[in-house]
């Protein structure tokens, strides 16, 4: 498993992306939201599941619902985490979970605006804190990113699909083998919210990827993914 920051990345980190009724999940964002981001205890009994059957860590963002949840869950057992925050003025609400690493979010990043992201920099490194960028067109916006400087860790769309991998499935995966190496490379989307089985869509992400982001919204699907992942990591 990868390091970084002086901490050991898992291969599966729990995502929330399910719990504040994402828009990639479509019909069942709505019902997604209702359901779990209206219920913090039943996403923290989410986050203690997976941190008990797989691994203690979690990405979060500073959502009032989600960070009452991982209170929840961090007064029944420790975790790591790692945050997405939209701009630099976020940092200081996650800043108390020590986070493992603070991505800028990808509609931030994917403006490519220069003047943001060394905000966010400066401020990452005034806190201490990693910084990584999750962006939705890698094969654009990394070029740029490298030239900027200063980012250790990479979030992107990886799946067999090509799904939301911009502005193509080749320049992506051309991207994502440019920086791999030098930098920890973390997958979303690796299921297409739902549309590919665990085998498939985790083997192919981790040919590519360092850790894969997970959203969960049955407890089954974090027994399933378990099991994958210690297949694909025992192999």
């Amino acid at each position: 498993m990868p390091r970084i920051g002086g901490k050991t990345i898992p291969v599966l980190i729990h995502g929330t992306s399910p719990f504040i009724g994402a828009g990639q999940f479509g019909s069942k964002s709505k019902e997604y939201y209702n359901r779990f981001y209206k219920n913090p205890e039943l996403m923290a009994k989410f986050f203690i599941c997976f941190a008990e059957k797989c691994y203690p860590c979690l990405h979060i963002l500073p959502y009032p619902s989600l960070l009452k949840a991982l209170d929840l869950a961090m007064n029944v057992m420790q975790f790591d985490v790692i945050v997405t925050v939209e701009s630099e003025d976020e940092i200081d609400v996650v800043a108390k979970y020590t986070p493992i690493v603070i991505f800028l979010h990808a509609s931030t990043t994917d403006e490519m605006k220069k003047e943001k992201l060394t905000n966010f920099l400066r401020v990452c490194e005034e806190f201490g804190s990693v910084p990584g960028a999750a962006t939705h067109c890698l094969g654009k916006v990394i070029p740029y990113l490298e030239e900027v400087g200063g980012f250790e860790a990479y979030m992107t769309p990886i799946n067999p699909f090509g799904l939301y991998m911009e502005p193509s499935f080749y320049t992506t995966i051309k991207a994502i083998e440019s920086v791999k190496e030098d930098k920890v490379v973390f997958g979303m989307k690796t299921l297409a919210a739902g549309r590919i089985d665990a085998y498939k869509g985790f083997q192919f992400a981790l040919s590519y990827a360092h850790s894969l982001v997970v959203g969960f919204t049955e407890f089954e699907q974090i027994d399933k993914a378990c099991r994958v992942i210690r297949w694909i990591c025992d192999r």
